[in-house]
This record gives structure tokens, sequence and C-alpha cells, in this order.
């Protein structure tokens, strides 16, 4: 019964966010979004991708070395390969070498539960690509004061620190983050060293990690417990000659 709550909470935040990508701001949002894609795609390798939330098809044709790519939506009307619940992906464990997440965890009200997923079937050495909204922009702020409302405003605007901890968790690392939307004056776009102020301040971001393969150490006995110590106070045994070796002597 929760599990369909939340596929109906997400399948609802989905077909808002379709809607918003119609608008002017939300197809110029999603334009720079899809050109940090195209970027970070050649980085992956592997047999297998899978693509979901927002653009999932777009962005499933775009140039990568994974050529079997699949692009699974909540909802039928996005025009997707197949209908999923992103909190049970019907995919095997660590089947996939590359997963996109475009504003998934934005529109889910279990990001923790879709994180988790998204993690039990990459493979190690696998990529994850979460794409998301910046809660430290001005997006951000007008969402806090509550100056906006509706979609995107109500979503979930995760910090980079804080998924990067999740990911953390869940054995990911090698991060790589990238801004969208960018709304800064184009005269300061000529000043190559404003971007590390105007970067933590973009509407949105690209984030890309690697799942690190896990190890299994072998736990080494300390070399002071390998040294023999005597047994104080506890009688040795003794070995007892056999008959065969008595009855030799005897005679």
């Amino acid at each position: 019964m929760i599990d369909h709550i939340h596929l109906q909470s997400y399948q609802f935040e989905e077909q808002q966010f379709a809607a918003w990508l119609k608008t002017a701001k939300g197809a110029s949002f999603m334009a720079q979004e899809q050109q940090q894609l195209a970027l970070l795609m050649p980085r992956a390798f592997g047999h297998y991708s899978v693509y979901l939330g927002l653009n999932a098809k777009l962005s499933s044709s775009l140039a990568s070395p994974i050529k079997n790519a699949l692009a699974l939506t909540a909802n039928i009307q996005l025009d997707g390969h197949a209908v999923m619940d992103p909190h049970q992906l019907p995919l095997a464990n660590e089947a996939i070498d590359l997963v996109v997440l475009q504003h998934v965890l934005d529109m889910s009200d279990n990001p923790h539960q879709t994180l988790r997923e998204a993690s039990r079937v990459i493979n190690s050495g696998g990529r994850l690509v979460i794409t998301g909204l910046n809660p430290y922009s001005f997006w951000g702020l007008w969402r806090q004061l509550r100056l906006k409302h509706g979609v995107p405003w109500r979503a979930n605007f995760l910090a980079q620190r804080r998924l990067k901890d999740w990911l953390t968790l869940l054995s990911f690392g090698d991060f790589d983050i990238k801004p969208v939307y960018d709304y800064s004056p184009a005269k300061w776009k000529t000043w190559p060293w404003l971007s590390y102020f105007t970067n933590p301040l973009c509407a949105g971001y690209v984030l890309s990690a690697v799942k690190q393969e896990t190890r299994v150490h072998l736990l080494k006995t300390h070399w002071r417990n390998r040294m023999i110590k005597p047994n104080f106070g506890l009688a040795g045994a003794t070995r007892q000659p056999s008959q065969n070796k008595q009855s030799l002597e005897t005679s």
C-alpha cells in the first residue's frame, strides 16, 4: 500500500514537471541540462544503460559508448520504452553499467529508496548520473521564501553535499558535478575566475559518481597473539607407551 502511494505521488509530479518543460523557462533549463549530459556520456562504458525520469527518451539517444539504452518513465504519455516504479526497478542486481536519474529524486517522496534501487542495479565500476535542483541558488531562495508556487518550486531541492554523503554510504565515489542554468550576466563569462562564485548559484546541477568495487579485507592476527604462550597451571598430556612396545620389551 505504501509503495502504491509513493508511485501515485511520483506519477503526478512527473506529469506536472513534463508540463513545466514546455514553458520557456523549463525548456531553456532542460536544454542546458542536456548539454551537460552530452558531455558526460562519453565517460560511460559497458553494455547496458538505463535512463529514468524527465526526458528519458531524449537522453537515451545521446551519443555514448554504451549502445543498449532503455528509457523508463512512470507515465505512458511520456513516450518511454517501458513504464516503471523508481522505488522498485524491474531490473536484476548489478546488471546495468549506467543509470541516469533526471530529476527523479526531486519528484520522489522517498529519495532514499530510489537511490538504493539505483545502487542495486548498477554493477561495480558502473556510473550513476543524477540531475537535480540546487537549494542554494536563487531558485532555492525563492522556494524557501515561498515566493514561487507549483512546479518546480515544490521539488525536493537536494543539496549536492547531502547527496554525496548518501552516495558515499552506498559505495559510490569519484564525484564530478557540473552546473546547469547559469543565469549570471553574459559579460561575467569573459572572466573565468568568476565561475568559482557563479557555479554554486546555478539553478541546477548534474552529478556523476562511480560505484566502487567492494573488496573483502582479511583480518590478520596480531603478531603478539601469534606467539606461543605456555599454559601455566595446566598439566600437559602424557604419551602412554603402546601395548605392542611393552610386550617386546618384556620378551
